[in-house]
């Protein structure tokens, strides 16, 4: 008779000392329960859904295993198995090419020979352009993270409630749909000009090939955007006789809507919702200054704002910062007291809002205000800032919200307040400008969340867009709108000028590039105190400081939303 294995964790129950062998499993709770907790549980959590831990393991191992599975799939594509080989693919496309010149033998003899040697000079230098090699380390990067929650649930002899609460917490349709496009979307790029050549070829064969197929390359049309949208969106392969007709007239002519086109989709809103779908009231916050009020903002009805007045022994501090989590709980951290007896004085207090009262929860290690803010997984980063007695701090902390524990991380390069702090795919926190010494900080850096490190960053612009930018700014607000861009809008200078500006921030790898300088500028000019953005059902939400006509900050604030372009709610 076999031995049945108990399912237990090193974890105990913090109200009767006993290791836990339950858990609720709905995503708003995660709690882990021992045997005497489940009967408690059940009567005060309405929405329960209590499984043993040896099923919990059992469901996230099956999740993990789905995942690498539809992942590899995307692998086994043949395009993708060509990555470290550019003249293999370069076979491929020769033998669709040759079975082109069989059809219409009696014209192709006189274009073969220099269409092949085009399209090879030319693709080699595409594979030199394509991103097509960095999707599959991505990839498989991400199967290999996968792989080890994997082996971490196989091989463990105690179950990591940790690990279990990651796994149900991961969104593993989002990471494959992403991945699955990502790979496409590079695919077709490398196939766009074969689909191109193949469906004038029998129509336009004398007219077509006047032209070298480099200019293929080069285009990106609203063809090939439409045949990108209908391929991933069945996300099946891409097949050559999907392309549609086009002549060199109609490719010639649409040069000038390109350029549109182009500006439209670099501002559309990919990201997915940052609240999740468990949170029952999706909002903007925003904590007025010295009083004990909280503001929330209904997103599914932007006219509908509730004031709560807060049951607290202080006043907000000015200056700080507030995050709300992905789940919907709200965090105030910092700022500095208004108190005639202690001008200045920096707050380290780090408060939880929980039924009306702001539950001091945590402390900084260095107290701090006008400081950079971000949030990233389990962790709320607090970056340089002002410390006591007005000092410009370099130091920088991060908050363990769940664990409730603060430590220390890297100093950062450039030192300023109230700079513009965004996460980029939970790998990178980056940082724009903000003042130092009163003037505006010139550059940008970013925090490596797996190395713990700061890097300086120094991004291409644009030639065109060169003039137009005007430094980086105070109390800017940004936030990643699409799986490689950042938008980065508003602020004041140095002066405490308000400014209208934005701009897009391209990150493919190691390589950044800033442009689209006030395609889209903020409809008035202005700051951000508040400088979390939400995404939500693909608009992006803000709140922004209003000023009166000489230029002063009001406790009123303006709302807005972007979605192409910007509306004031």
């Amino acid at each position: 008779m076999s031995q049945q294995i108990t399912y237990y964790s090193n974890e105990l129950c913090q109200i009767h000392q006993e290791p836990c062998t339950n858990m609720c499993i709905n995503t708003k709770c995660l709690q882990p329960l021992c045997p005497e907790c489940i009967e408690i549980h059940f009567r005060e959590h309405k929405e329960c859904q209590i499984e043993s831990l040896k099923s919990c393991r059992t469901n996230c191992t099956k999740k993990i295993r789905s995942s690498i599975s539809e992942m590899n799939q995307i692998l086994s594509l043949q395009e993708m198995k060509t990555i470290d080989n550019s003249s293999q693919y370069i076979e491929m496309c020769r033998d669709s090419l040759q079975q082109l010149k069989q059809q219409i033998i009696d014209k192709i003899e006189l274009y073969n020979k220099k269409l092949l040697q085009d399209f090879s000079i030319n693709l080699i230098q595409a594979f030199k352009e394509s991103q097509i090699k960095e999707v599959y380390n991505r990839i498989k990067n991400l199967i290999q993270q996968l792989d080890e929650l994997g082996t971490k649930l196989e091989t463990q002899s105690d179950c990591q409630i940790k690990t279990i609460r990651s796994i149900y917490l991961l969104n593993t349709t989002q990471l494959i749909q992403s991945a699955n496009q990502e790979a496409y979307k590079e695919i077709l790029k490398l196939k766009f000009p074969l689909l191109v050549v193949s469906q004038n070829l029998n129509l336009k064969l004398d007219e077509l090939f006047t032209q070298s197929i480099q200019i293929q390359f080069k285009k990106t049309t609203t063809t090939m955007i439409k045949m990108e949208d209908k391929q991933l969106s069945n996300n099946q392969p891409i097949k050559l006789q999907d392309g549609p007709s086009l002549n060199q007239s109609q490719l010639l002519s649409q040069i000038n809507e390109i350029q549109q086109v182009k500006k439209q989709s670099e501002f559309a809103i990919t990201q997915e919702d940052y609240l999740l779908p468990t949170v029952q009231n999706k909002v903007l916050h925003y904590f007025k200054y010295n009083s004990n009020e909280l503001n929330l903002i209904n997103l599914d009805n932007l006219k509908e704002i509730k004031k709560i007045n807060l049951k607290i022994s202080f006043s907000v501090p000015v200056f700080h910062q507030s995050i709300i989590t992905r789940t919907g709980q709200l965090y105030l951290i910092g700022g500095t007291t208004i108190d005639n007896n202690y001008p200045n004085n920096k707050s380290n207090g780090i408060y939880l809002f929980d039924k009306n009262v702001l539950v001091n929860i945590g402390h900084l290690l260095i107290s701090r205000s006008s400081h950079g803010c971000c949030i990233v997984g389990d962790y709320i980063y607090s970056i340089s800032g002002l410390g006591q007695n007005q000092t410009l701090e370099k130091t920088c902390e991060r908050y363990n919200y769940i664990l409730r524990k603060s430590e220390q991380i890297q100093d950062c390069l450039y030192p300023s307040i109230a700079s513009c702090c965004v996460n980029y795919n939970n790998q990178f926190i980056y940082k724009f400008g903000g003042l130092c010494e009163k003037q505006q900080l010139k550059f940008i850096e970013r925090f490596n969340i797996k190395d713990m490190i700061w890097q300086a960053i120094d991004p291409q612009i644009a030639s065109k867009d060169t003039p137009l930018i005007k430094g980086l700014k105070q109390f800017a607000a940004g936030v990643q709108i699409s799986a490689n861009t950042l938008m980065i809008f508003g602020g004041y200078d140095e002066n405490t000028v308000s400014s209208n500006q934005s701009f897009l921030f391209k990150i493919q790898g190691e390589n950044h590039l800033l442009h689209m300088v006030n395609v889209k500028p903020l409809k008035i000019a202005g700051g951000f105190w508040h400088q979390q953005c939400i995404i939500y059902k693909q608009e992006l939400f803000v709140i922004q400081n209003q000023e009166n006509k000489d230029g002063d900050n009001m406790e009123t604030k303006t709302i807005l939303r972007f979605k192409d372009k910007w509306i004031i709610a």
